[in-house]
């Protein structure tokens, strides 16, 4: 898979890219500063962000289970597109290539062919080769690596230790005040966790939370249980998986390119 740092700059680059297709037909499409190499966007990317629940105590006694914000208050300011409903209709026609009033798709805009999908797919225009989601090759729909993901986790929650686990983690809960038996769903009783910024029960809990998986090693031990499975599905996929790889250093390489690329110089080749 991509890393939480070429994920954050494969989002940049899809946004830089978006709007200098967008700006061909005069419309405006915010882009926000490229995430720094520390950027508190990159924690959206990472592969155990939250994977097993919150783990990390400093982001509870800050935010709960609230994801934390930048310092411009916005929640992952820099992976924050612009919306549509933001979006005026010539905006939007654009962006999407299809008219918001009647759903229709929209061949040209202004009297300029406008290309397929609209500005919204001119990444994968500019990286035809790049395959699978925004993890990199094979990490969207039926891909090899989507598929390992999510049949580890399944199985990893079933897993004797983990199971075990889980209960001395409710049992740890229990003695602090919380009733809660699941460990990934454990702020469905805290009606702030839609609010802009989170309850002082709710930061309380979360740090409860964290401090009953530490203090079982949770963690840990879920964390153990679903590397043995992913290695042995590695292991037994080993021929594709390298093929992932092949694919994946190829879109890396051409990811660098685009993300020193001056976007406002014009637009790239399409190739």
């Amino acid at each position: 898979m991509l890393t939480p740092r070429q994920s954050a700059d494969n989002d940049w680059v899809r946004k830089a890219a978006t709007s200098a297709c967008m700006r061909r037909f005069d419309q405006d499409y915010p882009v926000p500063p490229q995430p720094a190499a520390d950027s508190t966007a990159q924690q959206t990317y990472s592969v155990l962000i939250r994977r097993y629940g919150l783990a990390d105590l400093q982001t509870a006694r800050t935010w709960g289970y609230h994801l934390p914000r930048s310092d411009s208050g916005d929640a992952n300011a820099a992976t924050q597109p612009i919306t549509l409903g933001q979006m005026s209709e010539s905006a939007r026609t654009v962006l999407t290539a299809v008219d918001p009033k009647t759903g229709a798709k929209v061949a040209e805009f202004a009297g300029k062919a406008l290309p397929e999908r609209g500005c919204q797919a001119e990444l994968e225009r500019l990286m035809p080769t790049a395959a699978g989601g925004p993890g990199g090759p094979a990490s969207g729909g039926e891909g090899i690596v989507t598929d390992i993901k999510a049949q580890t986790f399944a199985e990893s929650r079933t897993d004797a230790n983990v199971v075990a686990a889980n209960a001395a983690w409710s049992s740890c809960m229990k003695s602090r005040g919380y009733d809660i038996s699941d460990p990934l769903h454990p702020a469905a009783n805290l009606s702030s966790v839609d609010d802009p910024a989170p309850s002082a029960e709710e930061i309380d809990q979360a740090q409860a939370d964290v401090a009953c998986k530490h203090d079982t090693n949770l963690i840990g031990i879920w964390f153990a249980a679903e590397s043995d499975r992913q290695n042995t599905l590695i292991n037994r996929h080993a021929d594709d998986l390298a093929k992932v790889k092949r694919a994946l250093d190829t879109e890396v390489a051409q990811l660098t390119v685009l993300r020193h690329r001056d976007w406002h110089a014009g637009p790239p080749p399409a190739s």
